[in-house]
This record gives C-alpha cells, structure tokens and sequence, in this order.
C-alpha cells in the first residue's frame, strides 16, 4: 500500500546577483511513496511509459526522460510521487522479468546491480521519513 510521507526537497532559487544563481532552497512536501518490487520503463521520444509491482498491485504512468527508445528493468526500489498512482491490474510481485540473477554468474549480477536504480527520493542526511496518517478528507 501506499504511504503519504512528508519529505525534504531541494529546488534551485536563483538571487538576484550573479554569486545567488546557483542558490538552492528546501521545503518539506507531502507525497505518496510506493516501495515497488519491480519497475519497467520503455522510452518513447523524451517520454517513458512506466509499469510497476507493489504487494501484487500493478500501477503505470508516463514520465519525461532520455530513455528515447527501448526497455530498461529495474528491481525492487521505493519512488514518491506528488500524486496518488491508480491501479493498472494485478501483477506477478516476483522479480522482473526476463532478469535473473544467480550466485553462479557474477557477471550478470555485476550488470543488474548497475541497471538497478535507487528511490527517487532519499532522506537528505540527518532527516528520516515520517509516515503521515490518512484522514481521508483527501485524494
């Protein structure tokens, strides 16, 4: 299941003077965490289609990026959205497909390891997440 998290985020804020332009401000944003078992990404252009597994749930969404063609699969990892995901179906909560990794071949453990990305939101340091209770007065 989802979880509503309140999370730092840091965004550029530009001064005024020259030395300001590379200022960065932080605030703290409610957002919905999914910790997916498996996330596929296929790249159309500078948009990808995105299809992920949480607890036999499937959900998908659209998203910009530079994958401009092709599929990428990625194992189990947590991102946050602004918005909730509605669900797509059911899904298959085992590893990705078409991915196996065994003790006996270090080689393709070594290319899943890079191909595996991480949260899209990690705590920054000193900062934990802190799971906010649903009072159902919102979607």
């Amino acid at each position: 299941m989802p979880q509503q998290v309140v999370v730092t985020e840091t965004y550029w804020c530009p001064g005024a003077w020259p030395w300001e332009w590379f200022d960065t401000c932080t605030r703290k944003v409610t957002k919905w965490c999914y910790d997916f078992s498996w996330v596929e990404e296929t790249g159309y252009g500078l948009a990808s289609h995105l299809k992920g597994c949480e607890n036999g749930i499937l959900y998908s969404w659209w998203a910009f990026s530079f994958n401009i063609w092709g599929s990428t699969q990625y194992g189990p990892g947590r991102m946050c959205f602004t918005s909730k995901l509605s669900s797509s179906g059911r899904c298959a909560a085992s590893a990705v497909s078409g991915l196996t990794v065994t003790a006996e071949a270090p080689r393709i453990q070594s290319m899943a390891r890079r191909q595996i990305r991480g949260p899209v939101h990690r705590p920054l340091p000193g900062e934990e997440e802190q799971p906010m209770l649903d009072d159902g007065g919102g979607k």
